[in-house]
């Protein structure tokens, strides 16, 4: 079978289409197959349409029990749970979820068939450390959210370094309220507490309930509060703790005095950035891969064809353009 014969696509909904009528991270019709590859918005696309037309709605378990406590009912009897690694058959295929580095849950999506192998990354950071780079592929749908060169950042642990010692000065000054999406919020809490910073964490209800599935799963941070609690109002009074909300509460929420307010982005080329109103911060720590390592990805995966996410990413003509100067693979963006 040729890579012609092999039917990968972007829809222009944003769902992955893989042979054997799977949809990753959207909805297509004729879809029978659903893979959740995490629970951020624009990987959850007309969700409740799958949940409502496929046989089977795929994920890992921490992935799938986000989705419930977040309020998407998957009826036990569509449930598939898979561990990083097990595979789940199709016909003379069989696919399997990979590890991720994003946030806790996210997985790869690898399909191999006795004539074609496909994988499709997800979101990710850190290839080959914190990710595992799925090699010897056919096919290779890859996102590239930051596939312009502007954005190669610096270490994380430069980033992690300036973040932490920013937390510091501003403890000293007033409380702070951090916004960040689901998951990211939680690798922010882990990294501050490793850091030595004990100040009370205070956590918005949905942040609260994908904190008390982490916690299961052995993601464990100590000394956090429900926002509202009666607990919470008695460390509100001290003035001393750390607020944490959805980054979609940044722009109403940073209005609120008394606070520093820090957005977390990696949308941004500088490290720290004071916007011009109030007491407001926007930090570049992202859960994303930057340009370099999307290139070390591709470099060490070799894919006979690449398919650049173009529905996720501003970048990905651009990105496609360099990757086939760079390396000579065949690299078309899609949708």
């Amino acid at each position: 079978m040729t890579i012609e014969q092999v039917r990968v696509k972007i829809s222009d909904n944003g769902a992955i289409e893989f042979p054997y009528k799977i949809c990753i991270d959207g909805h297509g019709d004729g879809c029978l197959t659903r893979v959740v590859t995490h629970i951020h918005a624009d990987h959850i696309l007309h969700l409740d349409r799958s949940i409502v037309a496929s046989r089977y709605i795929i994920g890992t378990p921490i992935t799938v029990e986000l989705l419930n406590v977040l309020g998407y009912n998957i009826p036990s009897i569509k449930t598939v749970l898979l561990n990083y690694g097990e595979t789940i058959s199709f016909e003379k295929a069989k696919l399997k979820l990979e590890i991720a580095q994003h946030i806790p849950g996210t997985a790869q999506v690898v399909l191999h068939d006795t004539d074609f192998t496909i994988a499709y990354t997800s979101d990710f950071k850190n290839p080959g450390s914190g990710t595992k780079i799925i090699k010897d592929v056919d096919v290779l749908v890859i996102d590239a959210t930051y596939g312009d060169p502007k954005y190669s950042r610096a270490s994380e642990d430069v980033i992690w370094d300036e973040f932490t010692k920013v937390i510091k000065k501003f403890l000293t000054v007033a409380p702070i309220a951090i916004y960040a999406y689901y998951g990211k919020a939680h690798e922010v809490m882990n990294r501050l507490r490793e850091s030595g910073i004990d100040a009370p964490f205070i956590l918005s209800h949905h942040h609260w309930k994908v904190n008390q599935v982490l916690n299961k799963y052995g993601y464990n941070i100590r000394d956090i509060m429900l926002y509202g609690s009666k607990e919470c109002e008695e460390v509100k009074r001290d003035g001393w703790f750390i607020e944490f909300h959805h980054a979609a509460l940044f722009k109403s929420f940073k209005t609120r005095r008394g606070l520093f307010h820090i957005l977390l982005t990696g949308r941004f080329a500088k490290t720290i950035v004071k916007l011009d109103e109030g007491n407001s911060w926007i930090v570049g720590i992202s859960g994303h891969a930057d340009f370099n390592e999307l290139i070390y990805y591709i470099d060490e995966a070799k894919p006979k064809l690449l398919i650049v996410d173009g529905f996720r990413s501003n970048y990905a003509e651009k990105f496609t353009a360099i990757v086939r100067e760079r390396f000579g693979l065949r690299a078309i963006t899609n949708p």
